[in-house]
């Protein structure tokens, strides 16, 4: 009797959905935000589970907290935003990368004497902190050199008090002779899972000035934002960059080849939400900024804020608009149809969100197109619910 042959099984490589959403995300839009640090931390955990390829240009002229004590002692631009989207964007999955997050994200007391804090720092250079401590070899070691260095080129009057460990490390670059924020970046990529670009618009060591309309003049970005001074009692008329507060004459510099060319790429570019003098038309005001997004025949969104912005002081969505349009058109020589700019506005159904309702007709004669969709829920009132956004938005880039 003859035995019939049989092949073996063969293996079947089974795509788990984890797997498929982590190609899918790898894959991703290249969606490009103009912003601040802050305003997208909760966006930034739908966005990134979305896409690994989102690049964010975020403003390096923050002059208040720690990144205010580090521009007074190295001429390095503010790079508190820089951190804060980096650990946005960072995927905790594990234990180790959930305890690097929580270091690079750490602050010093505000209330210890800088001798103790000095301390704390030498612990952490050593490898002593229960923080450092519990790092593999590997990335222990990587954070405690740079620690180290970073340690030995503070002055001896650099105040430590509420000092962010994050900030810190940026330093590290110029200590060494590089004066580039990139350096501090690829620190966070070495550290982190992150999952996005982030870079400055420019790598300046500038501050946002702002003329009021009762005549006066604001030198400082902390000034304007009410995180730390009061309101502003006078609208903001005009914003420009300056070198410092002793000297206010405004300058110009120029958009970073490689940022030109993220904008110029982009499958979509957003301005989103966030404070709208400091976070988004800040980065509009390099050279170059407005001509790179015209360039681009992709998409272009504005999503209004919700709440209350103190820095848009009587200020309506039409005027949130043109001014937005004019900062973008400010340096082109031949400035071009309004939808070049903003191809499209998103907003919520709810009317009432927006100062002075929606100019339907204004819009219209711009050629900018406007999308109503459900973007608020009874939880995330008054503000935009994030993973809806992000859907909308991915809608409108499709």
């Amino acid at each position: 009797m003859r035995v019939k042959q049989t092949q073996p099984a063969k293996s079947v490589s089974r795509v788990t959905p984890l797997k498929a959403q982590q190609y899918l995300a790898h894959q991703g839009k290249k969606l490009l935000f103009f912003s601040g640090g802050s305003a997208l931390r909760g966006f930034c955990r739908p966005l990134s589970a979305t896409t690994h390829n989102s690049v964010h240009l975020v403003t390096p002229f923050d002059s208040g907290g720690s990144s205010a004590t580090i521009r007074r002692h190295f001429t390095l631009p503010g790079v508190g935003d820089l951190r804060n989207r980096l650990l946005a964007l960072s995927h905790n999955g594990t234990r180790e990368q959930d305890v690097v997050s929580r270091l690079l994200g750490y602050r010093l007391s505000s209330s210890a004497s800088q001798q103790a804090l000095r301390a704390h720092l030498k612990l952490m250079a050593e490898g002593k902190d229960p923080l450092v401590s519990s790092l593999q070899a590997n990335k222990r070691q990587l954070f405690c050199q740079k620690i180290a260095r970073v340690l030995q080129c503070l002055p001896q009057e650099f105040d430590l008090k509420g000092a962010s460990i994050g900030n810190l490390l940026f330093v590290d670059s110029y200590c060494v002779g590089d004066e580039r924020l990139q350096c501090g970046i690829d620190f966070f990529h070495q550290m982190l899972d992150i999952r996005g670009t982030v870079r400055p618009i420019v790598e300046s060591n500038l501050n946002i000035a702002a003329d009021l309309n009762d005549g006066s003049t604001v030198v400082g970005q902390h000034l304007l934002t009410a995180k730390e001074t009061p309101a502003l009692h006078s609208a903001i008329t005009k914003l420009y960059l300056c070198e410092s507060e002793e000297n206010p004459e405004p300058v110009d510099c120029y958009l970073l080849k490689k940022n030109r060319q993220y904008i110029e790429q982009a499958d979509l570019i957003c301005f989103p939400p966030g404070s709208f003098f400091t976070s988004i038309l800040a980065n509009l005001l390099p050279v170059g900024v407005g001509e790179a997004v015209a360039n681009n025949p992709n998409p272009k969104v504005y999503i209004p804020n919700l709440g209350h912005d103190p820095e848009q002081l009587g200020m309506t969505l039409e005027d949130c608009i043109l001014t937005l349009l004019s900062y973008l058109r400010k340096h082109t020589e031949q400035p071009l149809k309004p939808s070049q700019y903003i191809s499209t506005i998103l907003l919520d159904v709810n009317e009432k969100y927006y100062a002075g309702g929606i100019p339907f007709e204004r819009l219209r004669e711009m050629g900018i197109n406007v999308v109503q969709r459900d973007l608020v829920t009874m939880r995330s009132a008054p503000y935009y619910n994030d993973d809806l956004l992000l859907k909308n938005l991915l809608a409108i880039g499709n």
